[in-house]
């Protein structure tokens, strides 16, 4: 009994696996579209970027395990019923409950999986990429000046740097400020040190020039002023945002279901952190629910391929339409306290319901 339950729960790991790494594929690959564009202007080096793209990964897969454990549970039945294997094991005398071992152990060991990264990978991962982007966001030194490039950080500056010795140091610089087309100026020198006093980020030139068009002139109107040392502000047009908080996906579930009463953010999305709370703890749940689900269709019935096909149909709506009452549900408990408690009501029926269809199994040995 115990090779069969291996051989059975080795399927269910196989197809789970496939289906695990494809669906992650998809969705890491949306994500890191999302970042590539922000962290490459930002000038972060293609280290910071890899990283960032392994951060978010658990909390992507957080939310395609019960997913995959329903494709992977449904696929392993069909392949056993295919093939006649479940028509041998239970006209052997194996009762149903035994040969559902197996599904249940694997869906044990999907349901300490997804509480693992969801309740603890996936925010840490989400918060690390938080905490990663709000550093790019805010590295001057990638963001205003980028080593031997023309960059335009705001709309009206380009910025060029020759060389960058550190973060702050830089030789040979050009600033172009074409905020007011009818007063350009351009700055150039032969160094620069760029530094945030107080949030206020500046640029300190050293031995250059300025060039800048004066109106009281006739002909071009160019001016050229040298100096030794020039002060060049960008706090008046750049938006810095230093906020700094944690949505759902970053918070761990303590945070979530009881914020802090001095954390700013929670005070007007208390419920909204609190919904996703429950609803992160609801979906524990599921992997377990569609198991015993998938389970409950293919054990009563036909073992024939019209039957089968049903059963894959019947299976699939099912589950689309439970994934779309629990959303729904999900939303709603964002306003209102009491459907909070339907999302464990959702797939407590579910099992309820499935168990309650094993119990009923009236599958006869001519049937097979």
């Amino acid at each position: 009994m115990k090779n069969i339950d291996k051989y059975i729960i080795s399927k269910i790991l196989f197809a789970f696996t496939m289906v695990l790494i494809g669906m992650l594929s998809l969705a890491w690959l949306s994500q890191v579209l999302k970042m590539l564009d922000e962290i490459v202007m930002r000038g972060a080096d293609l280290k910071s970027f890899f990283i960032l793209t392994l951060t978010v990964l658990p909390n992507i897969i957080s939310q395609i395990i019960p997913l995959g454990v329903f494709a992977a549970s449904s696929f392993a039945l069909q392949t056993l019923s295919s093939d006649k294997e479940m028509v041998v094991l239970l006209t052997s005398g194996m009762k149903p409950l035994r040969f559902f071992k197996p599904f249940f152990i694997f869906g044990i060991a999907a349901t300490v999986l997804l509480i693992i990264f969801s309740l603890f990978l996936g925010p840490s991962g989400m918060r690390y990429t938080k905490f990663k982007i709000h550093e790019i966001r805010h590295d001057l030194s990638g963001t205003l000046v980028r080593d031997g490039m023309f960059s335009m950080p705001a709309k009206g500056l380009t910025v060029y740097a020759h060389k960058k010795d550190n973060n702050t140091s830089i030789d040979g610089i050009l600033v172009h400020d074409n905020r007011d087309p009818t007063s350009t100026v351009t700055y150039s020198a032969e160094k620069g040190y760029l530094i945030n006093d107080n949030n206020k980020p500046k640029l300190i030139l050293l031995n250059g020039n300025i060039q800048y068009r004066n109106l009281s002139l006739d002909g071009p109107g160019m001016t050229t002023v040298s100096f030794e040392k020039n002060e060049y502000l960008f706090s008046d047009f750049l938006n810095q945002d230093n906020n700094f908080n944690y949505d759902s996906s970053q918070r761990y579930i303590n945070d979530l279901l009881f914020p802090k009463d001095d954390d700013e953010y929670a005070k007007s999305r208390k419920k909204i952190l609190q919904s996703a709370g429950n609803h992160k703890l609801a979906q524990i749940i599921h992997p377990l629910a569609f198991i015993i689900f998938s389970f409950s269709v293919f054990i009563n019935g036909k073992f024939d391929r019209r039957d089968r096909n049903k059963n894959i149909i019947k299976l699939t709506g099912s589950i689309l339409i439970f994934q779309i009452f629990d959303f729904f549900i999900a939303s709603i408990a964002q306003s209102n306290t009491l459907a909070i408690l339907l999302l464990y009501i959702l797939p407590l029926l579910l099992i309820l319901s499935s168990v309650i269809l094993i119990k009923k199994n009236t599958l006869k040995v001519g049937d097979y």
